[in-house]
């Protein structure tokens, strides 16, 4: 490493020895730091000798560091900024206070030219329904007062007589392993005559959670479910984790399970791409993922076949009605249910809700379709409203504000009382008529001022048309009907926020574990997540409901659509009522 370079390559730090008890990540190290690291490579190379695990573990993040750079530089959208953001040389801040190029200009709680209060910062996702949160129930243990009893002369005065009082009583929570192991042993009697063996009946409680021999119980199967495909656990890091409470709970034991749940679950997550066709608004979008032994294969889409070999990981939001209503379907009235579907596969989003919409009922008005304004996610063969991100929009301007801060201010703050309307609107709850109201009573004149400027600095060669700011305006001008559709649909949105803020859970999963090994993996992880986010964003008890739809497996199968996340609880009141017993 020549000495000419700076003193840090990636952040600065101060230089530490290459083997501490703290982790160091790749991006971290210094100059001193990374060539002590390329020296022992060498030395290791030049010795046949093994490399400390910490070091093993640096490599393995600066190839994926390298291949992430080598991916996107195939892209030809790649600036410098974004360069800078993926190797973690800068804060990705993207708030009108939060822009260093911006200091001086309008804050988070400037005025906005309509007297509304600004806020850069509240472009946020409206509030999701939450599940019914309570301590845990406590179980009641009875201390007996030993050597005393009521009646007795008092041990302290030798005069008084003791009388029941009131228990003293406190509640503590307590910490127990996520498994634990239970053993059931069967009392059995056989006749010395014909040999027929009579076995001891299970109690209820015990089959609930799986039929007799079952190693793993449905409610092990669900934790190790959640674990793994909503908290991004890898199933290694579930072995470990399992060896510190003293527990041997193999990472190939834990997939098996989980690929058992999905199958259980399967049913249910094609019941719920039926059932999310009807929506009136999607919100779709996708990220880049990988599956290992993923081929390439020939797809035909606009009328042309390609042999495609990109693999993407696709997120849908879409809303179904309840016609039961209430919180798990327990009270009456309507209620608008949402829907998360995730897909891993060589294809894009758009693709994947092609298929979808072959499942919408006819006589059904065109939906809304939100998404960014790539060709890749546009949908072929079905009549949709299309609705572009305002926030990715803006995002190009955000981009370029080191360069163009003047420029760049005026634009954001202009999109800033756009999005004040609209946090006005969910503040105050309007419904989706007197929304598009506020909205072209208060937004459409900071939109068609944002377009009348932009057509300004091209056409009068202000900003040249195929710079970075240019091509900011560009978007801008090019998909203006799409990103003002908000304007003139009542239920339209105005960003892809939601679908952004969902697909987290792809991209937490993707940064922990890196890959699929196998389409059969990335199958058994989409239905899983699927019905974890979809019972998040309904505020649903997700554990109660996996447990649920296992014990139900065959009756799930048989009528899916009665087993949804939001109305399950009816069908297993139902089966109660009429005495049917689980399947074993």
């Amino acid at each position: 490493m020549s000495s000419a370079a700076s003193d840090s390559i990636f952040s600065p730090v101060n230089a530490a020895a290459p083997n501490t008890a703290e982790p160091r990540r790749f991006a971290a190290l210094g100059e001193a730091e990374l060539d002590a690291l390329i020296e022992r490579v060498r030395e290791a190379r030049d010795h046949d000798l093994a490399l400390d695990a910490s070091d093993l573990s640096l490599l393995l993040e600066a190839l994926m560091t390298l291949a992430s750079v080598h991916e996107r530089l195939e892209h030809d959208d790649l600036t410098i900024t974004k360069l800078k953001k993926l190797l973690g040389l800068v804060r990705s801040s993207e708030k009108l206070a939060g822009l260093g190029a911006l200091a001086g200009g309008a804050g988070a709680g400037d005025d906005t030219a309509d007297g509304t209060k600004g806020r850069s910062g509240s472009r946020k996702s409206p509030p999701r329904n939450k599940p019914p949160l309570a301590p845990p129930k406590p179980t009641v243990h009875h201390h007996p007062l030993a050597g005393l009893a009521r009646g007795q002369c008092c041990p302290a005065c030798a005069k008084g007589r003791l009388y029941k009082y009131q228990p003293a009583e406190f509640t503590r929570i307590v910490g127990h392993p996520p498994y634990s192991a239970e053993r059931h042993v069967s009392e059995q009697l056989r006749c010395n005559g014909c040999g027929q063996i009579h076995r001891a009946e299970l109690p209820e409680a015990v089959t609930a959670d799986g039929a007799a021999g079952q190693a793993y119980g449905y409610s092990a199967r669900a934790v190790m479910g959640i674990a793994k495909y909503f908290d991004a656990d890898p199933f290694f890091r579930q072995q470990t984790v399992q060896g510190l409470f003293g527990l041997s709970l193999s990472a190939s034991t834990i997939f098996d399970q989980c690929e058992l749940l999905a199958d259980a679950l399967n049913p249910l997550y094609r019941a719920l791409q039926r059932v999310v066709a009807g929506s009136a608004v999607f919100h779709i979008d996708d990220t880049t993922h990988r599956i290992l032994e993923a081929k390439p294969v020939k797809k035909r889409r606009g009328g042309v076949e390609r042999t495609r070999s990109g693999v993407y990981a696709s997120a849908l939001l879409g809303t179904v009605r309840d016609d039961e209503g209430g919180r798990d379907g327990a009270d009456g009235g309507e209620a608008e249910r949402r829907v998360v579907l995730y897909q891993t596969n060589i294809g894009h989003a758009g693709e994947w809700l092609e298929q979808i919409l072959a499942h919408r009922p006819a006589g059904l008005d065109p939906p809304i379709v939100m998404s960014d304004a790539l060709s890749s996610n546009r949908v072929h063969g079905h009549t949709v409203r299309i609705a572009s991100c305002n926030a990715h929009a803006r995002r190009g301007f955000v981009e370029v504000a080191s360069h163009y801060p003047e420029q760049v201010r005026f634009a954001l703050e202009t999109y800033q009382r756009v999005w004040a309307g609209e946090t006005h609107c969910r503040e105050h709850g309007l419904d989706p008529g007197a929304r598009l109201a506020y909205h072209q009573g208060h937004s459409a004149e900071p939109m068609a001022t944002l377009r009348a400027w932009c057509e300004d600095q091209l056409e009068g060669g202000t900003v040249e048309a195929n710079g970075t700011l240019g091509q900011a305006m560009g978007y801008v001008l090019r998909h203006y009907e799409n990103l003002t559709l908000f304007l003139r649909e009542p239920a339209a949105p105005i960003d892809n926020n939601e679908i952004e803020r969902l697909l987290k859970l792809v991209v937490r999963a993707r940064k922990n574990s890196s890959f699929y090994r196998s389409e059969l993996g990335a199958g058994v992880s989409d239905v899983i997540t699927s019905v974890l986010g979809t019972c998040h964003e309904n505020g649903l008890n997700a554990f109660d409901y996996l447990c649920a739809v296992q014990r139900h497996a065959e009756l799930v199968r048989g009528e899916p659509e009665r087993w949804l996340p939001w109305n399950w609880k009816l069908a297993a009141a139902a089966i109660e009522m009429a005495g049917v017993t689980p399947e074993t």
